[in-house]
């Protein structure tokens, strides 16, 4: 029973609940979110403490207890020795019971800790949308264009650079066919991109285009991505 997660994950560190959920629960009052998973992961928190704490002190009893094993055998009192070696027994079964309640706590625990969104930085302005960003630096001097900007998704389209009805029939919604001189240039950056790195004594890799769920909560909270995200078996590999 350790206080840490068993994957690489990325989460707040657990003395921010314990000792400054206060700041916590302002910050999610700026986010404008509910306070539960906070409230959760301290529930969780000195209940796995708890536990383990109990499970501490049960040791310690079953030591004391079987120590008193050789004595009676010792002594030649069958009965006591008997006695003595069922109470251990009844109390290991006690430390494995609440051991499994301390790993089930710790896992819920982190999973809920997952979900907190770090904190942001004082700077950040507060508001419901982003109506109420404010600028922080310009660099260079704007550029007068001298007509009508348009967006990249009129461009492409206008341009023939992708098909999206195509796209979204043959892989659903959000997907397209790059095609024409943009194809050509993602190539083209792709090749760049890993000559530069080749050439610099990576090797280069093909890695496989789906991973294990493990795999993706391990640097992430993967509740904030499924909804964008193909399974190709439930709950087991996202692409």
């Amino acid at each position: 029973m350790k206080d840490q997660p068993l994957g690489l994950v990325d989460m707040l560190d657990m003395r921010m609940f314990r000792e400054h959920a206060d700041v916590l629960r302002a910050d999610h009052d700026k986010r404008d979110i509910p306070h539960d998973n906070i409230d959760s992961v301290i529930r969780l928190d000195e209940e796995w403490r708890q536990t383990r704490y109990d499970s501490d002190q049960l040791r310690k009893k079953r030591n004391e207890a079987a120590r008193g094993i050789a004595a009676a055998k010792k002594s030649g009192d069958e009965a006591a020795s008997k006695a003595i070696m069922a109470e251990v027994a009844s109390i290991g079964s006690e430390i494995d019971a609440l051991t499994e309640k301390a790993d089930a706590c710790l896992l819920e625990r982190d999973s809920i800790r997952m979900r907190v969104p770090n904190i942001l930085h004082e700077s950040v302005p507060v508001g419901e949308d982003d109506q109420k960003n404010t600028l922080h630096s310009l660099r260079g001097e704007k550029i007068e264009l001298g007509f009508e900007a348009k967006n990249h998704n009129d461009l492409i389209e206008q341009n023939n650079w992708v098909d999206l009805a195509r796209g979204a029939k043959v892989a659903g919604s959000r997907f397209y066919f790059l095609q024409g001189d943009l194809a050509r240039l993602e190539m083209a950056l792709q090749q760049y991109s890993a000559n530069f790195l080749v050439g610099r004594g990576y090797t280069l890799v093909q890695p496989p285009l789906m991973m294990n769920r493990e795999a993706y909560e391990g640097v992430t909270d993967l509740a904030d991505f499924e909804t964008v995200m193909y399974g190709v078996e439930p709950d087991k590999y996202y692409l």
